[in-house]
C-alpha cells in the first residue's frame, strides 16, 4: 500500500500508536521507513497539519535559502483519529465488498457448469 493515501494512513496510525510515549521514536517517523523521498515525506506532514490531522509540524525557511524541518513535537489530532476510523471502517466495509462479489461470482460459474 505505498499509494499516497496509504503512505497517509501509515504516518497517521504511527501517529497513533506512539500516543503511549513520551515521543515518536525517529525511526518509526521517516522517509526511509516508509520508502519515500524526504521531500515528499515533509510535504505529506505539511498536508497533515493543514488539513488538522496532525500538529507540531515546524518548518523554517531561512534568507539563505535553507529550510529547517522539526518533528520532535508532532501528535496526532482528535481529526487524525476520526480519520482512521473513518477509513478502517471504509477499507472493511471494500474488502467484506469484495469478497461478497468474488462469493456470488464464484457460485454464479459453479451453477452454470453443473449439468
Amino acid at each position: 500500500m505505498n499509494t499516497t493515501y496509504g503512505i497517509i494512513w501509515k504516518i497517521l496510525n504511527t501517529l497513533d500508536l506512539a500516543l503511549d510515549l513520551e515521543c515518536v521514536p525517529p525511526e518509526e517517523l521517516s522517509a526511509k521507513k516508509f520508502k519515500i523521498t524526504e521531500n515528499r515525506f515533509q510535504n505529506y506532514l505539511l498536508m497533515l497539519q493543514n488539513a488538522g490531522y496532525v500538529d507540531g509540524v515546524e518548518c523554517s525557511e531561512y534568507i539563505d535559502g535553507s529550510i529547517n524541518f522539526d518533528i520532535s513535537n508532532i501528535k496526532i489530532t482528535l481529526e487524525g483519529i476520526q480519520f482512521l476510523i473513518e477509513n478502517s471502517m471504509m477499507n472493511k466495509i471494500a474488502v467484506a465488498a469484495k469478497e461478497i462479489g468474488l462469493n456470488v461470482a464464484e457460485a454464479g460459474i459453479t451453477a452454470l457448469l453443473k449439468p
